[in-house]
């Protein structure tokens, strides 16, 4: 055999199996652990979570799971244990459904109270995902600019979509396929008529109608001005908002909600996070410390008292909890559970030295190739793949491998072994 086909044939199956062998160990392995649920409870004004135990279950853990699994635990920040009722009792904005079945609602709290009709219409969830960003993700740059006055009970779809060009906003007829001239002409017109400058940005909106009305979309222009787009009883509406360029909007992640107190969370060039208020288009700002937008998630939940962000990369979860004017009152951080090194990680460590993954990573939707190193353990497993390699090979042939397949399995170690395997060593 030639050794060019020899190598390319080596190479090919070394990183084949970089690729599929750390995969299939991780698959029969590891459990897929979410990340822990972490809030803050105005009943003992401190925070308390949920996760799943990786590792050995504490006893603690064990005389608290009265009625779920052991492996599930509800723990307060000081680190104690509880049932999960009394998770759910610390939690009254959040489990009102079951304080109200226990009969412990209206509840009082800081000298209010409160029943259920009060906590509904004031909760409320917003999020932002890393992956949600638009530069993180693939999406096709067609959007559908609902009808905001649709003069019936539900939103609906429109005939057609839009997409943001050099110079226009172009309006193209879903079942055509063809461009609408006469929105299109009027859409742009309306723009520079507001100051706005081609190209745009970002497009951002709640592209749906599973809400309950419908506020257009925001679009950022070249110059970073923030225009704020509406169809209305079928006419445009456009107003240019006073963000000012200086702040550079990245991301405006809309969600509409009965309490119309904010647009939606604001995500700025340089990594600050806030809310965009319907009071002017005013931006709030939300003290954050040590976010990053690229590798973590956000999310805020209101309530009646307070409004707690929540953000987390893959191993830690932080908190800060805030009254209604968003003056920080606590903070919390916490190295969640799925983070804890098992007998599965270490074994992982000595076997694969190095390894290349094919795919979505937790903060981004595209698809990507990354490589990725094993630890000191490594060297461990690539010294035991050489004398196993070592072994096989004196005791098939009578004599020691030639010196390239050796070197091989010591760069690659469990790879290279495998390669070094199916080829015969003297080629």
């Amino acid at each position: 055999m030639k050794r060019l086909p020899v190598i390319c044939y080596i190479l090919l199956t070394v990183c084949m199996s970089a690729v599929y062998l750390p995969m299939l160990y991780e698959k029969i392995f590891f459990d897929d652990v979410e990340k822990t649920h972490l809030f803050y409870s105005p009943v003992s004004q401190d925070f308390i979570y949920k996760e799943k135990i990786v590792g050995p279950v504490p006893e603690e853990a064990k005389g608290m799971a009265l009625d779920h699994h052991t492996g599930l635990a509800y723990r307060k920040a000081d680190g104690t244990y509880v049932p999960r009722q009394t998770f759910e009792k610390h939690l009254p904005f959040i489990f009102y459904k079951n304080m109200e079945i226990w009969g412990l609602l209206p509840i009082t709290l800081s000298d209010k109270t409160f029943d259920k009709k009060t906590i509904k219409a004031n909760r409320h969830v917003m999020e932002l995902k890393s992956r949600d960003i638009p530069d993180k993700s693939p999406h096709t740059p067609l959007y559908p600019l609902l009808e905001s006055n649709p003069g019936q009970a539900r939103l609906v779809f429109p005939d057609d979509r839009f997409r943001m060009e050099d110079n226009a906003m172009v309006f193209i007829n879903a079942d055509t396929n063809r461009v609408d001239p006469k929105l299109t002409d009027a859409f742009t017109k309306a723009l520079k008529e507001k100051g706005f400058r081609f190209p745009v940005r970002s497009v951002n909106g709640k592209f749906t109608v599973l809400k309950p009305f419908d506020e257009g979309v925001f679009l950022v222009d070249a110059n970073y001005s923030v225009f704020h787009v509406k169809r209305v009883d079928g006419k445009t509406w456009v107003v240019k908002t006073p963000i000012p360029s200086t702040l550079k909007v990245r991301h405006i992640k809309v969600s509409e909600n009965k309490q119309r107190a904010y647009y939606g969370l604001v995500l700025l060039e340089d990594g600050r996070a806030g809310l965009l208020s319907y009071d002017g288009y005013t931006i709030t700002p939300l003290p954050l410390t040590q976010y990053d937008p690229d590798n973590m998630d956000l999310k805020l939940i209101f309530n009646p008292l307070y409004c707690t962000a929540i953000y987390s990369d893959d191993t830690v979860i932080r908190a800060i909890a805030m009254d209604r004017t968003f003056t920080p009152i606590s903070s919390y951080t916490h190295t969640m559970s799925r983070a804890t090194p098992t007998l599965a990680n270490r074994v992982e460590d000595v076997l694969f030295p190095f390894w290349f993954r094919l795919g979505r990573s937790g903060s981004s939707a595209f698809i990507k190739v990354s490589m990725g190193f094993g630890s000191g353990w490594s060297l461990l497993g690539i010294i035991m793949c050489t004398l196993i390699f070592l072994g096989l090979n004196k005791f098939r042939k009578g004599r020691w491998p030639k010196t390239a397949p050796v070197v091989l399995v010591a760069l690659t170690g469990i790879y290279g072994l495998i390669a070094a395997t199916i080829v015969d060593p003297d080629q």
